[in-house]
Order: structure tokens, then C-alpha cells, then sequence
């Protein structure tokens, strides 16, 4: 049988009595005030009705959460009265389990049976089946095989398998996908608690235990890069990493000889590493199918608690414990962290700019993240499509400022368990619109999204990363290609983070390249966080009623509210986000349309978050190139009403030359200051002169 991982209470004592009660003990203490008031309510089991966010569906998470919660505080205290209720709770599991059919909510096609999808059951055994192993020697022998066989065996055989009529568990169990380590840790984790080897095999391996069709190592093999990177983006890298951390912690106790920390250079303990890298102040940059997520995630708590147990010559990672976590893992890895947290021994996590690298053996393109000495942050996504959670967005941006987005991503359409909302699962707009180029920092052509969004198409290719340099940290820059998206269109961007001695805050570069013998409606979007102030030329604004961008991918649900012709030589627009200004100053001529765009056009049921986009659109053209800036600049105030430099600095843009070797660009600034950039395009190097 595994070695229990949770720790004794005595093992508090080995923390110092003088300090202030420490993360450990703090925990400990949450965790008995916590059950200590489930205690006085009775055991509730309604019949399974509802979707994401229901009362029927939140009751059965918060029980696989107190049932976790009574193991813990059973082998901390050795109080029966946890493991009574404990028992109580998988007696009355085990009773209900035979007898339940599909889940009424069909919006799967692997749907649960106390869940309304297998993976929220998968979930709740990876939580339940730990707790069950702490008590299963105690129980009778009745009540062991009642839970055994009508509980925790078939909720792990149909998690693998599924039922006769409906097969797809057994393809989602054997898939290199978040929903396959969901399902894997939840079988491994159940052949622990049931002494049976076969189940933890099958955990291991795949069905077949060929090891190439499915199983634990091998998506810690093909779904991380050598960088840590998760091919489904930092969203679903935070909730995958959560089952991959729990059975490796269980694999390194009772199945050592794996090496399982050590396997692939340490690609788990790599993932925990690139994961808080891609966040800025905190929040996980939301590309992808995302909600808003941060470094507080219960699922980071877990990961990271068990990571320093692994390395603990990381003591970095104790600096996200202490800045972001309220709590620690009721564990021996917690007990490590909080002593060390208590003795003083963190030292401060360098957020730094850093390539990670996509696909198993890190050739397929990747994701960049640049963050300047003043504190910007940008984002550059070269990666793969990232399988049915990846949007066609090849190419995007995500620009942070002073501790918000500024050019946000819209991230995924989905109101996350608030089952009033499409039963909090994925809205229809999530494919219409969330996924769809268009919602996106990059370019759209012809008004058709990246590989006419069909994922199959996108999954096929990847982007790929042309230059990625920040040994100068005045003046870092990346630069990518995609030559698949579109049949004709070839996609080039190349995007720099500058610092001057002219300007107040770093300033972004930007250089998006479309290259085709035939002429094309190129539209640039930027998706800007804020509220607009100015643009350089007249608009015509939409006073009366709009209408909607287009009538497909994504545009139908975008309307129309204002529109402008470019000026000759360079456009500027300006918006306030936060106590900041932001300008973006684009070369322009007067063929170039500006379209200010707001979503929420064809949402009858207001899905879609109400958010601006300008769109920069040049028509009729082969070559193509988009040369701006964004320039932070000035400060406001509202507390004195009281502001200084609201004035952009940026007069000109210009395209100076464009050969086959050379494109140079110069920005021209206030005071007769100036920047060119030449982009050198054999070399695959960009330059700048200040």
C-alpha cells in the first residue's frame, strides 16, 4: 500500500513555539475550524440534475472537498469523529453510485454520472480516493468491499472505460489531453487506495500498458515541451498540473524507482517554472480558452508545495508561497515549506524575459515573454493551434502596464460554474467569437479567420519563432513567422520592448508584415483595455443605431461604432487605462480605415463581455506593412484631480524603406527626438538607433 503522505501532529512540534503561528499551523487550523462546522450539518447527496455552478453540482464538489478534508484532519488528530463521518460520507457514495444513470445535462460527449461530464468525476475520485486509502484499514470488511466495488472500482473503471453504449471514456482516458491526466490520476490514484496494481498499470501505461497508446508518462512526455511549456497554454497548464502533481507525489513514495521528479530532466518541476512566468503581477496571461486565473490557484498551492519538496535548492519558489498563498499543503511537502518559509530562507523569484519552446521536442514554434526594466510586459504567441482549448490567434499580443492588461486577450467565452450561464460550461460564442481571429492582436484576411477556424487544419502546423534576443534589456525584441494560415498570405511580426532617455515609460514597437501576389482587405486589430480619449482625425460615430462588422467569423458579433479615414504619414489613438495614457501611432495614408468596434452585436442571451477594439484596415493590397508603436505616457490623479503629460509624444511613423534585405521604419517624437528600427531580414535581426 502507498505510504500516507499526510503528516502527524506531532510533527508540528518540530516548528519553533516563539514564531507566529506559520503557514502550517494556519492551515491546520483553517482546516479544523472548516470541518469542525461541516460537522454539524448532515450528509447531503441530492440526485444529480444540474451543470457547472448548480446547487445539486456544487454540493458534490464541496463533498469530495470535506470528505479530502475529514482524511486530513483524521490523521492529524486521530479523531474518530472525522473518520466516522468520513466513513459515512463513502457508505452513502457507495449506496447511490450503482444506481445512477447518465447525468440529465447532455453537453458532453463523455458525459458523467454524478457530474454532468466524466472529467468533473474524475476529479472528484482524484480527491476521494486518497481519503478513502487513509481509512480503509480501519472499516470492516462489509463496509470495505461495499465501497470497493460499488463506489470507488466503478467510478474508476467507468472513468477509463466508460459503458458499453458509450465508449468515449475509453478513448479520453488514452488521450495526451488535460481531460486523459484527469482520468489517469484518478484511476492510479484509486489502484493505490485499492491495493490494485493492474489499475495503476493501466494508470501508468494506457489500457493496452504499451506505454504509446495513452498513460501518465507518456503525456508527461508529448504534452510538455523541454521548456515546462503545456501545449493548451497557461490556463489549462494551471488546471492540469493539479492531478500531474498529486499521483507523481504519490508515484515518488510508492513507486520510487520511476524517478518520476527526474523523468525528462525534470519536465514536472520545469512546468511549475514556466507556468508563474507566464503571469504578469500575479495574473496568468489569458490566451487560449482562459478565464482570469492567478498565482493563488488552489492547483499552484499544491504544485508548488510539492516542487520545492522535490528541489527545495529552489528556495525562489518559497517567495510565491509567502506573496501569493494564504495556505500550505497539510503534507510533508507543506510542513517543508512552511519551516523553511518560517526560517527565513526564501529568496526573491526573478520574473524575467524567457522563450518557452511548443511541442514535445520544442520545434514547434513558441511562446515569448518579454518584460522591460520599467515593468511592461509583453506577450508574443508562435505556438501550435493547443489542440480544442487553442484559438486561431497565430501571431497575437498581450501588452501589460502598470499592473493591467492593455492590449488584452478576450480569453475564452465561458462564465465558469455559474450554471445560469449556459450551465457554466463554454457558450456558444466561445466558438463564434472568443476563438475567432478577429478577438484577437493580429491579423485577419479578407475577414476570414486563421485556417478558416477549423482546428484540425491549425493542429496540423505551427508558427514559428524567427528571433528572440534580450541580451540588451533597453531594446528586447522578438520575431515570428506562420506561412499556413491563410493559402496565399504569408505572416511576419516582429515586436520590440525599448527604453529611451526621451520618454517616460518603456515603449512597444511593432512590426506586422503580410506578404502575397494578390491583393487582399488586410485588418489589424487591438483589442485595448480602457476608455478612449482621442483620435487624430475626424470619425464618424454611430450615434442612433449600429450594425454589426460582418456576418461571420467573429465579426457578426462585433458592432460598428465609428469609422474614419486615416490621415497621410501616421494616425494616432489614444486611451486611458488605470492612472495611465496609451497611444498607439500607426503609418497610415488615407486608404487606411479605422473601425472602432465593441463587442456584443448578435448575443441574445449577453454572453460576451462588452470590450472596444480599433481595427486598422488597409484593402487591396499584396504587401502589407503595419508599422506602430504604443507609447505610455502622462498620469492622472482622481483623488486631486490633478494630471500631467496627457499629450502623446509620437508626431510620425514612417515606412522609410522595404526591400528584399531591409525594412526600416522610423518613429519620429516631440523635441525632434527620433527611433529607426531596420529589420534585417536574412539575418533575422532586429536593430535599433537612438
Amino acid at each position: 500500500m502507498m505510504k500516507l503522505i499526510l503528516v502527524a501532529a506531532a510533527l508540528i512540534s518540530l516548528l519553533s513555539p516563539s514564531r507566529e503561528p506559520n503557514l502550517y499551523e494556519k492551515s491546520r487550523a483553517a482546516l479544523i475550524e472548516r470541518v469542525g462546522s461541516a460537522l454539524e450539518s448532515p450528509v447531503s447527496l441530492p440526485a444529480p440534475c444540474d451543470g457547472g455552478g448548480g446547487p445539486v453540482h456544487e454540493t458534490h464538489k464541496a463533498n469530495y472537498m470535506l470528505i479530502s478534508d475529514l482524511a486530513k484532519a483524521w490523521q492529524l488528530t486521530g479523531d474518530r469523529k472525522y473518520s466516522d463521518r468520513l466513513r459515512a460520507m463513502l457508505i452513502a457514495y457507495a449506496d447511490m453510485y450503482p444506481g445512477l444513470g447518465y447525468h440529465p445535462i447532455v453537453l458532453s460527449n463523455t458525459p458523467g454520472r454524478l457530474f454532468w461530464q466524466t472529467l468533473n468525476e474524475c476529479v472528484w475520485l482524484v480527491h476521494v480516493a486518497p481519503a478513502y486509502q487513509s481509512i480503509r484499514s480501519t472499516l470492516s470488511e462489509a463496509d470495505r468491499n461495499h465501497i470497493d466495488n460499488d463506489l470507488i472500482r466503478p467510478m474508476a473503471e467507468f472513468a477509463m472505460q466508460g459503458t458499453p453504449d458509450n465508449r468515449a471514456n475509453l478513448a479520453t482516458f488514452n488521450s495526451i489531453h488535460n481531460h486523459g491526466t484527469w482520468a489517469v490520476a484518478a484511476v492510479g490514484l484509486a489502484g493505490f487506495a485499492l491495493g490494485d496494481d493492474s489499475l495503476v498499470e493501466k494508470a501508468l501505461y494506457g489500457t493496452d500498458l504499451s506505454g504509446s497508446n495513452g498513460g501518465f508518462l507518456q503525456q508527461m512526455d508529448e504534452l510538455f515541451s523541454p521548456d515546462g511549456y503545456y501545449t493548451e497554454g497557461a490556463y489549462y497548464q494551471r488546471y492540469a498540473i493539479w492531478p500531474f502533481f498529486l499521483f507523481a507525489s504519490a508515484l515518488d513514495k510508492e513507486r520510487p524507482q520511476l524517478k518520476i521528479f527526474e523523468r525528462r530532466d525534470g519536465i514536472l518541476l520545469k512546468s511549475v517554472d514556466a507556468l508563474i512566468q507566464m503571469s504578469y503581477k500575479g495574473m496568468l496571461l489569458p490566451f487560449n480558452d482562459a478565464v482570469a486565473k492567478d498565482l493563488t490557484a488552489q492547483e499552484l498551492i499544491c504544485a508548488i508545495d510539492i516542487a520545492y519538496s522535490a528541489n527545495p535548492s529552489r528556495k525562489d519558489l518559497l517567495s510565491i508561497v509567502r506573496d501569493y498563498h494564504d495556505r500550505v499543503l497539510l503534507t510533508e511537502q507543506g510542513l517543508k515549506v512552511a519551516k523553511d518559509l518560517a526560517a527565513g530562507k526564501a529568496r526573491p523569484y526573478e520574473f524575467r524575459s524567457v522563450l518557452l519552446s511548443d511541442g514535445a521536442d520544442g520545434s514547434q514554434g513558441g511562446y515569448a515573454i518579454l518584460r522591460s526594466p520599467g515593468g511592461a510586459a509583453l506577450g508574443f504567441k508562435a505556438t501550435s493551434q493547443g489542440m480544442g482549448h487553442g484559438h486561431f490567434d497565430r501571431l497575437s499580443l498581450i501588452y501589460c502596464d502598470n499592473g493591467n492588461e492593455i492590449l488584452s486577450d478576450y480569453g475564452s467565452a465561458r462564465f465558469v460554474n455559474v450554471d445560469e450561464k449556459y450551465h457554466g460550461h463554454y457558450t456558444p460564442e466561445n466558438k463564434s467569437y472568443a476563438k475567432q481571429t478577429i478577438a484577437h492582436n493580429t491579423l485577419v484576411v479578407d475577414g476570414v479567420s486563421h485556417y478558416k477556424a477549423s482546428a484540425g487544419k491549425a493542429g496540423a502546423t505551427h508558427a514559428e519563432i524567427l528571433a528572440f534576443n534580450t541580451a540588451d534589456p533597453s531594446f528586447q525584441y522578438v520575431g515570428g513567422c506562420e506561412k499556413s494560415a491563410y493559402k496565399d498570405v504569408t505572416l511576419t511580426r516582429w515586436t520590440a520592448l525599448a527604453e529611451t532617455d526621451f520618454l517616460q515609460y518603456p515603449i512597444l514597437l511593432d512590426l506586422m508584415i503580410a506578404d502575397s501576389r494578390k491583393p487582399h482587405v488586410y485588418d489589424l486589430p487591438f483589442h485595448y483595455n480602457g476608455h478612449m480619449i482621442s483620435l487624430t482625425v475626424p470619425y464618424n460615430r454611430a450615434l442612433d443605431r449600429m450594425e454589426p462588422a460582418g456576418e461571420n467569423f467573429g465579426y457578426q458579433h462585433l458592432w460598428l461604432e465609428a469609422s474614419a479615414s486615416a490621415a497621410p504619414g501616421s494616425t494616432s489613438f489614444t486611451w486611458m487605462t488605470g492612472d495611465r495614457m496609451y497611444s498607439l501611432s500607426s503609418a497610415t495614408d488615407p486608404g487606411t480605415e479605422i473601425l472602432m468596434l465593441r463587442t456584443g452585436a448578435n448575443d441574445p442571451s449577453f454572453h460576451l463581455r462588452s470590450e472596444p477594439v480599433l481595427v486598422l484596415r488597409r484593402k487591396s493590397q499584396g504587401r502589407a506593412v503595419f508599422a506602430s508603436c504604443i507609447e505610455t505616457h502622462g498620469i492622472y490623479d482622481n483623488s486631486t484631480e490633478q494630471s500631467a503629460n496627457l499629450v502623446h509624444s509620437c508626431s510620425g511613423v514612417k515606412v522609410l524603406s522595404d526591400d528584399d534585405s531591409l525594412l526600416k521604419v522610423e518613429y519620429i517624437f516631440a523635441g525632434g527626438q527620433s527611433l529607426r528600427l531596420v529589420l534585417d531580414k536574412k539575418a533575422s535581426t532586429l536593430s535599433i538607433d537612438r
